[in-house]
């Protein structure tokens, strides 16, 4: 006689990601995907942001630091900081893809719980200034290290996890 209801709505998960069991497998396979696409985005977003997109880019930038910084929830405005650069791009297919880039940011902001702030904040910052000044290469690098730094822990998080999860089956 026992339900588990979701807590996502389907404005927050629209393709229902986070109903898949194991969180930092999940996290580690929303993390693949990103890598292969958001560089090459951030990259293409450089050569068709126009200007008051940059603006807006900046502006999101510095909202996230702000609530980063202030001990506030960042994750709504970190969503809009990715979405921006997606529709930047210009690409209707990216455009369709944003929900699991937004899904993937949710995921990893909840997981890690404010573990990368520095990195975080220095490479939306990198993101940001790259794409601002039209330097696709360094877009795409800023943004594959801000995915890497999430990847590192990601999985640091998942092998004490499972470590945990070991020690717990031998006690039983």
């Amino acid at each position: 006689g026992t339900y588990v209801i979701s807590t996502s709505t389907l404005e927050d998960d629209p393709l229902g990601l986070t109903r898949l069991g194991d969180k930092y497998k999940l996290a580690l396979e929303l993390l693949d995907v990103r890598m292969m696409l958001e560089p090459e985005i951030a990259a293409m977003a450089c050569k068709q942001i126009t200007q008051e997109e940059k603006e807006q880019l900046e502006r999101l930038c510095g909202e996230v630091e702000e609530l980063y910084l202030s001990g506030k929830n960042h994750a709504k405005k970190d969503v809009e900081f990715h979405t921006c650069i997606a529709r930047c791009s210009r690409n209707r297919v990216v455009e369709v893809l944003i929900p699991i880039i937004n899904t993937a940011v949710l995921t990893f902001v909840n997981l890690t719980q404010r573990q990368l702030m520095k990195e975080t904040l220095e490479t939306h910052r990198a993101i940001t200034d790259s794409i601002l000044k039209g330097d696709s290469v360094g877009a795409k690098c800023a943004m594959n290290m801000h995915l890497t730094y999430n990847r590192q822990r990601i999985m640091q998080m998942y092998e004490e996890h499972l470590k945990e999860e070991k020690k717990n089956e031998i006690s039983e």
